[in-house]
């Protein structure tokens, strides 16, 4: 087990996320990401699902009260980890529908579609502060989702799950390889691979600065 505290992302609670690494193939991990009071633990487990995780990574949430993490990771933190109930969580979410799943998310595809309309919902014109990066590496999740069923057009696909525009949806994947969260695809065809930092951000990790 490893524990760290240092600073890092919110995120909400994610069951079994298949993780694809840049290189292709299948996915190398499942994660579950969530906040406890103060801290944010991130977990993973082998790709089989099977047994308990074999990395616990435990951070302060942002904006923590500097009081509470002052003592560092107690045992009562740690206790209160539903290890059970997350390693359940997993192997069902390995078992069952897997190919549903969105790349580095384990959520499925309407889950993140809904992510991705909610926060375009929120902000639709954002302007030159542009929208939080975890967007785009939510778009770029989508894409690869799309690509590997074989959507012969993945930006369609995409804004027709998120109830956009064919133009808007192209931007959002343009932006995704712009800010390295998506490669390019080979001889212009629809394709590509998430990157490692897209991975990062999905996971909840803090990004890494340029």
């Amino acid at each position: 087990m490893r524990e760290h505290q240092s600073p890092g992302r919110p995120a909400q609670q994610r069951p079994g996320a298949g993780a694809r690494s840049a290189g292709g193939g299948r996915p190398a991990e499942l994660t579950t990401a969530f906040e406890l009071g103060a801290w944010r633990v991130t977990l993973r487990w082998p790709r089989s699902g099977r047994g308990g995780p074999t990395e616990v990574t435990v951070r302060p949430r942002p904006g923590a009260d500097p009081v509470q993490t002052a003592e560092g990771i107690t045992s009562t933190v740690l206790r209160s980890i539903p290890l059970g109930k997350l390693t359940q969580n997993v192997r069902r979410t390995s078992q069952h529908g897997r190919e549903n799943i969105v790349p580095g998310t384990g959520e499925p595809v309407d889950v993140v579609a809904g992510r991705i309309s909610a926060i375009a919902e929120q902000d639709p014109i954002p302007g030159r502060k542009g929208r939080p990066e975890e967007f785009f590496a939510l778009v770029a999740a989508l894409y690869i989702w799309n690509v590997d069923n074989r959507f012969s057009n993945p930006v369609q696909q995409i804004a027709q799950s998120c109830g956009s525009t064919w133009r808007a949806a192209a931007n959002w994947v343009r932006l995704a390889r712009r800010r390295g969260y998506l490669t390019e695809g080979r001889e212009r065809r629809p394709g590509g691979e998430l990157t490692p930092e897209a991975l990062r951000v999905l996971a909840g990790a803090p990004r890494r600065e340029r």
